[in-house]
């Protein structure tokens, strides 16, 4: 006598003593919406990989399933069809479908639950969070940037569907281009323009062009991120040291560095500027050499707020030996993840031939979007107001400051640039400590040393990173107050 084999869910199935399954029952009201079709699937699968169907044991009929259980024929050959394109069954011409021997894999559960919504992750909205990467998005013209985001789906047509070109839309690298000669004195030809989703992305590309194991020097305060990119890429970091105007250059030529990388318009996190001497130094340094480039990191250079705007390296050189970088993410909010690099001729060529084949990382709207919101004169309308915005902001947190107890254990080292300054403190409590003290009053402290290479510091002291980009001006007062609690 053949005994019914019974799965977990006490569905019967009858085999044969000739090797085949006579009739195989599933309760079809567990269903739920699913296809009749798919549920068929996934029960015949996991019995299979159950061994309640036995490898090489024949599958009834599709007219004989189907029968017995009151459906159409092609609701069950399509489950046999998608078993046997899974490879769970195998087909016999003119003699059925045979489960696939799967004795190795029994007992492997398929998880065919539906899955937990992800909620979103809220980072602490902090009473006050001095971090550099934080902005006080009520400054934003988010109706003009809606704007032009409207306008970009009216006006886009095909071309935003498109595949974009593996250096961003001519659109937005014409604005670019128009934009650097009105305000940076920069004649850049938009072809040597590309577009990626962050300056890490862009500064990866560059690493790419140049053979592994490169070196590329930076200054001690240079920021640990780049420093942990280039590491990941078999990039060697040349830490070279330097004074208050920038990198020895007589050290950097000791090195094997093929790339140096600056921030000339204001060396964060000091906000210094790197003077026109240390500047030919190292014009000198990259033309001595025929793969040997400068990366200019033009950030935060927008702000400044007395004398002139400083003058970009790549507008100095007349060799074309400056990669010169960018981004809206600090001028306009931290979330619109587009930057830009200009890469010499040689660069271009370079990168055209090896790395053409990589997709631009920026989507064709967004590119749109911000090609009209610089076009429009939207974009330069919102630096100059902020640039006013933060002018007010520093001067009312630096007389704060100047007035409150901390001034007594203090000092303040800023350059009239960029939208943060540093605070050196005269105390004996650890980094660990003033930070969960900070916490405690609902403030996220930004040390100096989070960004800096290598931190020798001062015996007694501690140097906060202060971010006033964040700050909202009703709240400076009680920011003091409750930063001077931590120390005095």
């Amino acid at each position: 006598m053949i005994f019914p084999k019974s799965n977990s869910e006490g569905i019967f199935i009858f085999p044969s003593s000739r090797g085949s399954i006579e009739m195989i029952t599933y309760d079809l009201r567990k269903r739920g919406s699913e296809p009749i079709y798919v549920f068929l699937y996934k029960k015949l699968r996991d019995d299979i990989l159950d061994g309640i169907i036995k490898p090489n044991e024949k599958l009834p009929s599709k007219r004989t399933f189907a029968n017995n259980l009151n459906v159409g024929v092609n609701t069950v050959a399509n489950a046999y069809d998608q078993l046997l394109s899974e490879g769970y069954v195998y087909s016999s011409e003119k003699r059925g479908y045979y489960a696939t021997d799967m004795q190795r894999f029994h007992n492997i559960k398929i998880n065919t639950s539906a899955p937990e919504p992800v909620r979103p992750e809220e980072e602490p909205d902090f009473f006050m969070d001095f971090r550099a990467n934080r902005i006080n998005l009520n400054n934003f013209p988010i109706s003009t940037w809606n704007s032009c985001m409207r306008k970009a789906i009216l006006d886009g047509g095909d071309n935003l569907y498109k595949t974009v070109p593996y250096n961003g839309i001519p659109q937005l690298r014409n604005a670019i281009s128009a934009y650097l000669y009105r305000n940076k004195g920069m004649s850049v030809d938009p072809e040597l323009i590309f577009i990626g989703a962050g300056t890490e992305i862009l500064l990866r590309k560059i690493f790419e062009l140049f053979e592994k194991n490169v070196g590329v020097a930076m200054e001690e305060t240079g920021l640990k991120t780049l420093a942990k990119q280039a590491d990941k890429l078999n990039i060697r970091v040349n830490v070279i040291p330097g004074d208050d105007d920038g990198m020895d250059a007589d050290l950097l030529g000791e090195t094997d560095s093929s790339l140096c990388y600056v921030m000339p318009a204001n060396r964060f996190p000091t906000g210094r500027v790197i003077p026109i001497k240390k500047r030919l130094e190292l014009f000198s340094w990259a033309y001595e050499g025929d793969e040997r480039f400068i990366i200019e990191d033009d950030y935060d250079s927008e702000f400044r707020y007395s004398g002139r705007m400083i003058v970009p390296m790549y507008a100095e050189d007349t060799k074309q030996k400056v990669i010169y970088l960018n981004t809206f993410s600090k001028t306009m909010v931290p979330s619109l993840r587009i930057s830009y690099m200009i890469l010499p001729p040689v660069l271009a060529a370079r990168y055209k031939e090896n790395l053409g084949f990589y997709s631009c990382t920026v989507s064709s709207f967004e590119q749109f979007a911000l090609a009209e919101f610089i076009n429009s004169g939207a974009f330069e309308r919102h630096i100059n107001r902020m640039r006013n915005f933060y002018r007010k902001q520093r001067v009312a947190i630096l007389k704060e400051l100047l007035s409150s107890p901390l001034s007594k254990v203090s000092s303040i080292e800023e350059h009239n640039a960029g939208t943060h300054f540093l605070l050196k403190i005269k105390t004996k409590k650890s980094k660990a400590d003033i930070y969960d003290e900070g916490i405690s009053k609902d403030l996220h402290i930004s040390f100096f040393s989070d960004y800096i290479l290598s931190d020798k510091g001062s015996p007694g002291y501690v140097t906060l990173v202060i971010n006033y980009a964040a700050i909202v001006a009703d709240k400076i007062p009680e920011v003091v107050k409750r930063l001077s609690e931590i120390f005095v």
